[in-house]
């Protein structure tokens, strides 16, 4: 009864039966059962607490001393032994079973815990001071973000200089090779040099996590800048646990507060805002903010390389009746000028180019979706000219401002020949500027053509802001009235 007054009296205490159970060490079910059997009892629906065909259960005697003895000289034996092959608790299970001892595989297993948790090993973590310019850190994080208004998991490399502190974060769609590489480049080129190692994970695009050998062309950007690469071991994130602190601490400092953005270049432009504050602020244990420890540290640096790496990958690509390759189940559209059947794509983080032979014909922002266009107006004009019916209902069409396409179905609706020369002033100008010539003549009651488009574009074009004079520059001298009188009396 004096066990169940105890219980009675922690639970008042604290109000919880698992820290209950876990100070008197028995389980929560028993911590429930005597609990409800009180109340019962207070209640008048038990007459005693202790029902009175009980049975009271012995204690284990299984695990006899001997039994005790011989597990644990087998575990202290383990202790030497390579981790993978040391005993597991099968295995002594069956030992003991063998040697004809009658117990179960649970009882065993509780004991190894019980050893392990007095005797068993523990992790030590060695603290390293690193010297100015001598390591750096690299990793990747995913960051939830709204793009476009859409929600989207988004990687976010992460780079840090071990002994400034100083920090550096971008954000990517895909987590590959090539944005590894950018990544690099980017910090390289901010910190204005090339520290002496780097540490990373083992990422499978850049080493083999079975062989651990790296990717070839990985060592041969190393060679190109002249790091040294360094592999932390599996399942050890204290090696590099500078960044791996990095990667949570920018992206809750970052994208804590706000997650949407028009697109990602803003997130990035909001995330080096972020980093450039943290850089500047004062760190813990450390006499200079980051961005003062870092002109330290770049006495140290190896130098930038004079040729920049080449941060991008090449395929060949077929182009399409409708005038475009297909890359990624995205389309990017060629010139129908070019006569030939293929072309050599060149793709980076943000880039896809197209080249044919020597001449480069296309340059298209990559897209990251499913179905995507990425057509240039200026690739379809020729097409356009000999079939100017089909322009209305294109896609390339389709994606200008809503105020050329008003201007096509208002003004030049069954003239669409000659609405292909303002088409050509994407030549000469930017969509922007096309637009808003369009609605300055519009506003002024003015139907918009080729040349009146011109003419308000380069005009506005060649406009100078207006500088005042200094008045230091314009004398004007007394005016002298006895000339004028001289003249009217006919003496002058």
């Amino acid at each position: 009864m004096s066990d169940i007054q105890r219980i009675v009296e922690l639970y008042n205490l604290h109000g919880s039966k698992r820290r209950v159970a876990r100070e008197l060490k028995i389980s929560r079910n028993t911590v429930s059962q005597y609990l409800q059997r009180v109340q019962d009892v207070k209640d008048g629906v038990e007459e005693t607490i202790l029902p009175k065909d009980r049975q009271i259960q012995r204690p284990c005697t299984a695990l006899t001393p001997e039994i005790r003895e011989q597990i644990h000289s087998i575990l202290e034996k383990n202790a030497d032994l390579p981790k993978k092959q040391r005993w597991n608790g099968q295995k002594i299970w069956n030992h003991l079973v063998t040697e004809g001892y009658t117990i179960s595989y649970s009882t065993v297993k509780r004991e190894i815990a019980s050893w392990k948790r007095q005797y068993g090993h523990r992790d030590v973590y060695i603290a390293q001071e690193t010297d100015p310019g001598c390591r750096a850190e690299f990793d990747f994080g995913k960051t939830d973000l709204q793009i476009s208004a859409r929600w989207g998991k988004y990687p976010m490399a992460s780079m840090v200089l071990n002994n400034s502190l100083y920090r550096f974060s971008y954000l990517y769609h895909r987590e590959t090779f090539l944005e590894i590489i950018d990544a690099h480049i980017r910090f390289f080129n901010e910190i204005d040099g090339v520290p002496e190692t780097i540490f990373y994970d083992n990422m499978a695009a850049i080493i083999n996590p079975r062989t651990k050998e790296w990717n070839p062309r990985f060592l041969d950007f190393s060679l190109h800048y002249g790091f040294e690469s360094h592999a932390c071991n599996a399942r050890s994130p204290h090696e590099k646990g500078t960044d791996e602190q990095t990667v949570g601490y920018v992206r809750r400092r970052a994208f804590s507060e706000r997650t949407a953005f028009s697109s990602l270049e803003e997130a990035n432009q909001y995330l080096a805002a972020t980093v450039n504050e943290i850089n500047d602020g004062f760190v813990y244990r450390r006499s200079l903010p980051p961005s003062q420890g870092l002109l330290h540290e770049q006495e140290t640096f190896a130098p930038l390389p004079a040729l920049e790496f080449s941060t991008y990958q090449s395929r060949s690509a077929r182009i399409s009746k409708y005038s475009h390759v297909v890359f990624e189940s995205n389309y990017y559209s060629v010139p129908d000028t070019y006569p030939g059947n293929y072309v050599t794509l060149n793709y980076s983080p943000d880039t896809v180019e197209l080249v044919g032979g020597n001449e480069l014909l296309a340059r298209h922002k990559r897209r990251f979706g499913k179905g995507e266009l990425a057509y240039d107006l200026m690739h379809f004009l020729k097409t356009f000219s000999r079939k100017p019916g089909v322009l209305q209902h294109s896609r390339v069409f389709r994606q200008l401002d809503e105020a050329i396409q008003h201007l096509l179905h208002q003004h030049y609706a069954g003239r669409h020949k000659d609405f292909l020369p303002i088409l050509s002033l994407f030549r000469e100008t930017s969509e922007k500027e096309l637009v808003a010539a369009i609605r300055l003549l519009e506003d002024h009651g003015m139907v918009p053509t080729y040349e009146t488009l011109r003419c308000v574009i380069m005009h506005q074009a060649a406009q100078l802001p207006d500088t005042p004079l200094p008045l230091d520059r314009i004398i004007i001298e007394e005016p002298n009235f006895s000339h004028y009188d001289g003249y009217l009396r006919g003496v002058l």
